[in-house]
This record gives C-alpha cells, sequence and structure tokens, in this order.
C-alpha cells in the first residue's frame, strides 16, 4: 500500500512505528527521503540527536561499514557539537554569574 502511494523508493530512509489503531496493531511507516541526502541535512541529525538524548541515548559510531555506519558518525558529530556548546555555554553563564557578585 505505501509502495503504490510512491513511497519505500529505493535508497529512501524510512521509519516504520507499530502503533495500536482500535486495539489492533499497525505499522506507520514515514518515508524521510532520499537516505544520502539526509546525511546532509543538519536539521534532521541535530532533531534526531536531540531526540536520542532525550531519551538516554547517546548517539555513538560503533563502526559500521556502508550508510548506516555514515549516519551513526554524522549523528555522533553533531551529538559531540551540541554537547561542546552546551558545555561552553553553561561556562560562559557561570562566569557571568560569578562576575555579578
Amino acid at each position: 500500500m505505501v509502495r503504490s502511494r510512491g513511497g519505500l523508493r529505493t535508497n529512501s530512509l524510512v521509519r516504520l512505528r507499530k502503533l495500536l489503531n482500535e486495539g489492533r496493531p499497525v505499522i506507520e511507516v514515514d518515508d524521510l527521503g532520499d537516505a544520502e541526502s539526509i546525511l546532509c541535512n543538519k536539521l534532521h541529525l541535530r532533531e534526531t540527536a536531540q531526540k536520542l538524548i532525550r531519551r538516554g541515548i547517546i548517539p555513538k559510531d560503533d563502526g559500521r561499514d556502508g550508510w548506516l555506519g555514515r549516519y551513526q558518525k554524522a549523528l555522533e558529530e553533531i551529538a559531540t557539537t551540541q554537547e561542546r556548546q552546551r558545555v561552553m555555554k553553561e561556562a560562559t553563564l557561570k562566569k557571568k554569574r560569578d562576575l555579578g557578585r
């Protein structure tokens, strides 16, 4: 059904979620677009990294090959950058508070 509507194209990244609809299990398919383009989509990577971190999952590159390895590496880089920026911001705020005393 999804494929007949133009979804699940070759080289597409899809997200599959199992949901309950009126007590019956259904699979929701989200076609996120071209998998290679996702690797360059900073907004998608930032949002995905933030969602994972909020759930207590720190994105790591575990050495996989191929597209999945490149995706994990991109998520890890974004998460590392976000954490570095958070630490720097906290240090700046602390310094400002200490100077204000």
